[in-house]
């Protein structure tokens, strides 16, 4: 169903530019910043598949935080710039929490490298980051309604 509001959205969505992305960009160099000492950590404890749990831990929360600044960012310019945030939060949370859980339950050498922990602390390291940059997208809104 084509409504004024919903062109208008479609509008703005279409005019977004690289530096709408910059938010995806900090992520991904903040996990990467990271990301060595988690692989030296693994490293000294389970030697190569402690290094192949600090990459899968990596890239499922990167992927996790990505999807979540994604939402915000292409759900900002309408009205469900609140709920965008919030839905970002099952992405945020949902990915890496039931990921770790099926791996940890799964065993092998990636769980017992303690994947399910670098998840965990993966996860809380980058969720203040991720957050500060969707609240951020959501304030950045060009017009304020104002109450009649």
């Amino acid at each position: 169903m084509n409504t004024p509001k919903a062109n208008a959205s479609e509008k703005q969505n279409a005019h977004l530019g690289w530096h709408d992305f910059l938010p995806c960009l900090w992520m991904l160099l903040g996990v990467l910043g990271v990301f060595p000492f988690f692989a030296a950590y693994g490293y000294t404890r389970f030697e190569i598949h402690g290094v192949f749990a600090a990459i899968t831990a990596a890239a499922v929360v990167l992927f996790a935080m990505e999807a979540a600044i994604l939402t915000a960012i292409f759900l900002r310019n309408t009205e469900l710039r609140v709920q965008s945030v919030l839905l970002g939060m099952f992405f945020r949370a949902g990915i890496p929490l039931v990921f770790g859980m099926l791996m940890h339950k799964a065993g092998g050498p990636l769980a017992e490298a303690g994947l399910f922990g670098m998840i965990l602390v993966y996860y809380l390291l980058t969720l203040v980051v991720e957050t500060i940059l969707a609240v951020q997208l959501v304030s950045q809104t060009s017009t304020i309604k104002k109450a009649v």
